[in-house]
Parts: structure tokens; sequence; C-alpha cells
């Protein structure tokens, strides 16, 4: 066979082809393929309706439960809150306690202190007084008649103040 051949076969062939296509149109039901259309559009359609409600649902779920878990999570910070104002409160008392038991404490201790101090110094003995030297007055005129100095008497100790 020759090239010429085998193109006039294909050329035929085509032609055949392209006879049979329009029989084959004419043979085709439109209203037919219409309906297979909207068949595949409603099971497209009701698939996806389905689906949407069960994303729906599950999304509502998913706010139920997240909106559960935000109020849990809000009570238990509001717990925690509460007892660490309570533990702080009762921190801020026996702070306040220590202090009025330290300083009611200080008074006491500086009296206590203060008459034992008393009481050591009295039993501490007094040194021994030296005799005053006597004065050399400057050489000046005659000399006057000198009086003996008076003598002074020991101070008397104060007692310790007592509370009233």
């Amino acid at each position: 066979m020759s090239i010429t051949d085998t193109i006039n076969a294909q050329v035929k062939s085509i032609v055949d082809d392209v006879k049979a296509l329009q029989d084959t149109l004419k043979k085709l039901d439109v209203s037919d393929l219409q309906k297979q259309a909207q068949g595949f559009a409603q099971t497209a359609l009701d698939t996806a309706s389905s689906t949407y409600a069960d994303l729906a649902k599950r999304s509502e779920k998913l706010v139920a439960q997240a909106n559960d878990s935000v109020e849990d999570y809000t009570k238990q910070a509001k717990s925690f809150a509460d007892e660490a104002q309570k533990r702080a409160e009762q921190l801020v008392t026996d702070a306040k306690n220590t202090v009025t038991k330290v300083t009611s404490k200080a008074p006491t201790t500086a009296r206590k202190a203060a008459e034992k101090v008393d009481t050591t110094v009295k039993k501490t003995p007094e040194p021994a007084k030296k005799a005053p030297a006597a004065k050399k007055a400057p050489a000046k005129k005659a000399p006057a008649a000198k009086k003996a100095p008076a003598k002074k008497a020991p101070a008397a100790k104060k007692a310790p103040a007592t509370k009233a």
C-alpha cells in the first residue's frame, strides 16, 4: 500500500465517523441526559447538605465544650484567687500580731534592762574620794583670813520611776 492509499482510507474512515456521529446525535435523548445531570446535581446537593449539617452539629458541640472548659478554668482561677487572698490576709494578720507582740515586749524589756542597770549601779561601791587640794592663792598684799570651804553633801540617788 502506498501512502496515498493509507491517507485516503483514513479520510474515508473520518467521514464515516462524522456521518455516524450525526446519527448518534439524532438518537440521543436530551431529556434523558438532563434527568441524569439533575440526578447528579441533586446527589451532590444532598451530600453537601448532610456534610454541612454534620459539621454544624460538630462545631456546636465543640463550642459547647470550649465554653464549659472556659467556665471550669474561670471557676478554678477564681478559687485560686480566693485562696491566695485568704492566705495573704492571714499572713498580714500574723505579721501584725508579731509586730504587736514584739512592740509590747520592748517597753517591758527596756524597763527590765534599766532596773538591772540600777541594781548593778547600787551594788557597785563608790570609789574613795580624794581630798581636795588646797588652792594656792596668788601672792598679793597681806593675806586675808581664809574661810573654810563648805563641804558638799553627796547627791541623793533617784529611785526608778514606777508605772501607774
